[in-house]
């Protein structure tokens, strides 16, 4: 019995690429696409300038062009982590006789999200930084300080101050509860990894995340993007808008969005406005809805859905720059009251072995 590809690629375990070298994989492969050359003959000049982490998927990937298979599902069961998005846009551009302006896409949005993360990491340095001299500042206080100058009251004879005492409580609770807060923890973190495993749980999981104050606005921004730009690339190459719609949704790289996307392909089958169908189901943003709304009146659609995934895109980062911005005063004003709090108890203890 034959075993499904995607049994293959689930047993398979997947060696793991920075988001640097799979764009510059990606771009490599576009730019010798784009020279004019044939899957299989890109194949095999890309042996020799690949980046080193794409060695262990090239074999996979020329035996899979020899049996017809196509490069997206290729790229689907490599032995190499490629995220879904990638296999998306790629599937789209297949669809739509774009493979190498897919593939460059698919680059330009893997680098496009590496530097969002870079400088993400970048202006959480400081704030880390400060997070953990704050933390440090506060366990040698509560652990070290305080408990001593308990002691010694203890000694005197002298009852603790009511600040010192709750610190005090506090932190024996902490101490107490640390062991049995980490398990669960994990427990918990193993329980939703194993739900979203399944297609339901990560589309739960995904609708979940899509509710979340700031969060949720970037992801749907980003999601936005990435199916809008896909399904702009799809009809701009003459795909109808139902194949187009299916591949688009894929592309999103959000369960609940896909979801949405493709209940919105039945609404469009049924005779409904591609605009009024998104609407329906909330399957892009409310901007973006606007946008098809306007191209679809206009005759410009495909045009108007490159515009509307460019300046989600931009959004999208920016909310996350902005995002990054307000953690470092608010993790300022978070530490500077425990400080506080531990400060005046340990005052107040200080305090407290004076002479009245």
């Amino acid at each position: 019995m034959t075993v499904p590809a995607n049994t293959v690629a689930a047993d398979r375990v997947r060696a793991a690429i920075s988001a640097s070298d799979l764009a510059l994989g990606l771009r490599i492969i576009a730019d010798l696409l784009e020279a004019g050359l044939p899957v299989r003959r890109v194949l095999a000049a890309f042996v020799t300038v690949s980046p080193a982490a794409w060695r262990p998927a090239i074999p996979h990937l020329q035996e899979s062009m020899k049996v017809g298979r196509s490069v997206a599902a290729a790229l689907g069961d490599a032995p190499i982590e490629i995220p879904p998005l990638v296999i998306g846009i790629v599937a789209a551009g297949e669809a739509g006789n774009g493979l190498a302006a897919a593939i460059r896409r698919a680059a330009e949005l893997t680098e496009s999200t590496a530097a969002v993360r870079a400088a993400v990491r970048g202006a959480l340095a400081y704030p880390m930084l400060l997070a953990a001299a704050g933390a440090g500042a506060v366990a040698l206080m509560v652990g070290v300080v305080l408990p001593r100058f308990a002691a010694i009251l203890a000694d005197l004879d002298q009852m603790l101050p009511a600040s010192t005492r709750m610190v005090l409580q506090l932190t024996s609770v902490t101490r107490a509860s640390f062991g049995p807060v980490v398990c669960a923890a994990l427990a918990i973190v193993v329980a939703i990894r194993a739900w979203k495993a399944t297609e339901e749980g990560r589309r739960r999981w995904d609708a979940l995340l899509l509710q979340l104050p700031l969060g949720g606005s970037v992801r749907f921004s980003a999601s936005t993007a990435r199916a809008a730009f896909s399904l702009a690339t799809l009809l701009d190459s003459g795909v109808a808008i139902r194949p187009a719609l299916a591949f688009a949704a894929r592309a999103s790289g959000d369960a609940e969005v896909e979801a949405r996307l493709l209940a919105a392909r039945d609404r469009v089958a049924g005779g409904e406005s591609v605009a009024s169908a998104f609407a329906a189901v909330q399957a892009l943003t409310p901007f973006a809805v606007r946008l098809v709304s306007a191209a679809e009146q206009s005759g410009q659609l495909a045009r108007m859905l490159a515009h509307a995934a460019k300046l989600e895109q931009e959004r999208s980062e920016r909310l996350v720059r902005t995002a990054v911005r307000l953690l470092e005063p608010a993790l300022v004003l978070v530490f500077a009251s425990i400080v506080a709090l531990v400060a005046a108890a340990l005052l107040q203890a200080v305090y407290s072995i004076r002479p009245t």
